[in-house]
């Protein structure tokens, strides 16, 4: 036997001659020879071996036959595994970091001296590698390194206390090393989990391994998820509050230890690991990230790959505002990376497959104060990703505690919401929250509160597939902070994207002339009954290259699963599409209520509370999406599609017509609505400055010969952060065709700047006789060019109850002491059947 110089974190060779040939790389140390013999002799004696058990040979190479002469070679050795009368005290039991075809780290917290890791192929009853951990930060947090594994293969391993012989023994521990790059695996699982932290739940996620991954992936045998499963990936809010070591322990990993010391964690912070911690440092000292990420950030975001699966951590903390803190730069940084590395990933044929995970959602059905415009943007590079390389995608995300599944409207990208480990946190209950803090996406397909955990099944058969299953979980006890689950976990929900070709549909009904009151379109399809969703797109444009509106998701798919409220914190599951036949739509059902690019808006206009930055990829650049009015006389074209349960579109149907029968239309009264009275009258200054200008800065007005204009300085303003006057409209002679969803408004004026990004927002808000809000307001945002007058124009149906509407145009400063807003020639008209 050997020896080596001994480095800390190494691992050694433990051999008794004649044995295989050590497998280790070069670069493992051995630790020191008396040591090794100390150890192997325990391991022997434990094993019950001992002098009488020695077969003299005459000192030869091999024994020979009297009868044949022939030698006859010594059996081969069977080392013992090391064992103890005692076991290995752990704070922290072992977990694993760092997966890859070659490598594995172990680590795993104790107060116990001179420990080292034994680690061999499964069954092999050969020789182990022993690895002598180094403590991390300097604490009793240990990492043992194992290096030269072999790829795709199952490893038992021990971790050993004593010098100079074995004290304690930890019990027999498995993992299974990555594929190598290149290879293509059988299929293979990931499970997906987020918001770990405990939440007055103290009990639910130990169950939630136990009776929930451990009883259902891995047939209720432990160490069968080594083979089970790939890797265990959170997306954030590990802990509650990230200072906390004892959450650490006690409400993490202790909760974890019955699957950990078998399947990797792959894991992202959350808004909760930087509470008290805003350096992460104990999120760091705990996970040791693949250094793979930006210069400075390598342990924020990441990739890591299995096979032929790429998994990329991305930290959204610092790309939200609320429940974060905004920061522009890091955004850039970190979407910079994101796009380098996926258009490597496009031409790497190594990789069918690309997950994401990060904590705050882009869109959230049952929270939407936990939304991100920084995280929609890590989505649609995502987005943009699956359709330059047609390879399948999805992101995990958390924050909210509930389970949402939805999918992206054009591309086979999945959205998961996989922050269940701490369930019941959505106040469905509560009237206020239900109506202002949740939304029923059209992107989502189903969203409930509860408990639970995703199995993520990535299959490479024929065409690669990726197939998601939820288990859910009932809550069996909850009080005192504490909490248990049934025994029984459910299938709630199963999908499975792959390709596939899907013929398209054909135009029934809806193409030619049609009265106003019967907009009614139909389409027939040879497998009508393997329909999973309908798209229709309308445009006034023939060729659909401009101004398209998709009527698609929650009224046009098969299923819509909604929690509707029934008294309880998480209410009741409802499918709202139950018996819907989706060949068939009424226009009059989506008019008014349809925006262009679906959910888009959604993404990039939040909320004053969540909105962090005008996005780029806002295609409305801050206004209203514009809402599907099909005023009477119109002309548009449509044309629909089909898309089968695995998440294949087909193409597209023949292009349809659909001619409207003529209305009329009427101009509202409005008083000088062109600032042709030289003053203000008719508008009410509701805050800051406005004025009545004929020429500024060499602007002449844009019909006539005055036109209003915004703070000529802060002073004039008095402080106030916007100049802001309104001016009430009165709609009620119309109020048969409004009662009746029939009338239709439309807004047009024009504006005016010296493009310094100075603009004016106009909103147009229906109001009932008392004055209170009905429905949704028009926004229009204005462009900021320069001495250039622009049209503006957005359209609307009225919604029931509206008896007047509220114009309001406010001015918005951002550069200078002057506001650089000039608007003339509102205009606002009425049309009806």
């Amino acid at each position: 036997m050997s020896t080596k110089t001994e480095q800390p974190g190494t691992i050694l060779s433990l051999t008794m001659p004649p044995a295989v040939p050590p497998f280790a790389s070069p670069s493992f140390e051995t630790l020191p020879m008396k040591k090794v013999v100390a150890l192997l002799m325990s391991a022997l004696l434990v094993a019950g071996c001992n002098d009488n058990d020695h077969v003299d040979n005459g000192g030869k190479e091999g024994n020979t036959d009297s009868g044949s002469g022939e030698v006859i070679e010594p059996p081969a050795v069977v080392i013992p595994a090391p064992e103890s009368d005692t076991a290995v005290t752990f704070t922290i039991h072992p977990y694993l970091q760092q997966p890859s075809a070659d490598h594995m780290a172990v680590l795993f917290e104790s107060e116990e001296s001179k420990l080292t890791v034994w680690v061999r192929p499964a069954g092999s009853q050969g020789e182990f590698q022993i690895a002598e951990p180094v403590a991390v930060d300097q604490t009793t947090l240990y990492s043992a390194s194992l290096t030269g594994l072999k790829a795709d293969t199952l490893y038992e391993y021990y971790v050993v206390a004593g010098e100079g012989g074995i004290t304690a023994v930890s019990p027999r521990y498995a993992f299974k090393t990555y594929p190598e790059a290149g290879r293509t695996p059988e299929a293979f699982n990931v499970i997906a989990i987020s918001d770990t932290q405990n939440n007055n739940t103290l009990g639910a996620l130990s169950d939630l391994v136990s009776k929930g991954i451990v009883a259902h992936v891995c047939a209720n045998e432990a160490e069968q998820c080594a083979s089970n499963i790939a890797a265990i990936t959170i997306s954030g809010d590990i802990v509650n509050n990230g200072e906390s070591l004892l959450q650490w322990r006690r409400d993490f990993f202790d909760q974890l230890k019955a699957i950990t010391p078998y399947v990797p964690l792959v894991a992202v912070p959350g808004n909760h690991d930087y509470y008290g911690n805003p350096e992460l440092s104990n999120y760091r000292h705990f996970f040791q990230q693949p250094e793979n990420g930006s210069m400075g950030y390598e342990e924020q975001w990441y990739f890591l790959d299995y096979g032929n699966l790429r998994m990329i951590g991305l930290d959204s903390y610092p790309i939200s505002k609320n429940h974060g803190k905004f920061q522009a730069e890091i955004l850039g940084i970190q979407r910079q990376w994101l796009r380098e590395q996926l258009a490597a990933t496009e031409t790497d044929n190594n990789v069918d497959y690309v997950v994401s995970m990060f904590h705050h959602p882009c869109l959230s059905e049952l929270w939407l104060s936990g939304e991100s415009i920084g995280s929609c943007e890590m989505v649609a590079e995502m987005e943009d990703f699956t359709r330059r390389s047609g390879k399948m995608s999805g992101h995990f995300f958390g924050h909210t505690h509930a389970y949402s599944r939805g999918q992206s409207m054009d591309t086979n990208h999945l959205w998961l919401n996989a922050a269940t480990a701490a369930g019941y946190r959505e106040k469905i209950n509560d009237d206020n929250y239900y109506n202002k803090d949740t939304r029923d996406y059209d992107t989502f397909a189903i969203s409930q509160s509860e408990f639970g955990f995703n199995l993520l099944t990535f299959n490479q058969q024929q065409e690669p597939s990726i197939s998601l299953t939820r288990y859910s979980a009932e809550v069996a006890s909850k009080g005192e902070g504490l909490a248990s689950l049934k025994e029984t976990f459910t299938v709630s929900d199963t999908l499975t994207m792959k390709r596939a070709s899907v013929d398209a549909p054909q135009v029934l009904e809806g193409n030619g002339n049609v009265a106003f009151n019967n907009m009614k379109l139909a389409i027939t399809h040879p497998q009508s009954d393997g329909v999973y969703e309908v798209q229709w797109q309308l445009s006034k444009d023939p060729s659909f290259e401009q101004d398209v509106f998709d009527i698609w998701g929650n009224k046009t798919r098969r299923h819509n699963i909604w929690p509707m409220q029934d008294g309880t914190i998480q209410g009741m599951p409802v499918d709202t599409q139950a018996g819907v036949d989706l060949t068939r739509i009424d226009l009059a059902d989506f008019s008014g209520k349809v925006m262009m690019g679906g959910d888009e808006s959604y993404k990039w206009q939040k909320r004053a509370s969540e909105y962090s930055h005008d996005s780029y990829r806002d295609p409305f650049n801050g206004s209203s999406a514009p809402v599907l009015t099909l005023f009477p006389g119109e002309t548009w074209y449509w044309r629909a599609r089909v898309r089968d349960e695995h998440l294949s579109w087909s193409e597209w149907s023949d292009k349809a017509t659909l001619a409207i029968a003529a209305g009329s239309t009427s101009s509202l009264n409005m008083e000088n609505a062109g600032a042709e009275l030289n003053a203000l009258t008719g508008w009410s200054v509701d805050m800051g400055y406005w004025r009545v200008a004929s020429d500024m800065d060499d602007i002449l007005a844009s019909e006539g010969t005055y036109y209003f204009s915004a703070r000529p300085n802060n002073n004039a303003a008095g402080g106030d952060p916007y100049d802001e006057m309104s001016q009430i409209i009165d709609v009620s002679g119309f109020n048969d065709a409004i009662s009746q969803s029939a009338a239709f408004v439309r807004l047009t004026f024009s504006s005016n700047g010296w493009g310094d990004g100075d603009h004016a927002v106009v909103t147009l808000q229906p109001q009932d006789s008392q004055g209170a809000t009905v429905g949704e307001p028009i926004v229009v945002k204005t462009l900021s060019r320069k001495q250039q007058w622009l049209d503006n124009e957005a359209v609307g149906l009225l919604p029931t109850g509206t008896d007047n509407l509220k114009l309001t145009v406010r001015a918005v400063k951002l550069s200078g002491n002057m506001a650089d807003v000039h608007l003339d020639n509102f205009r606002v008209s009425l049309t009806t059947p």
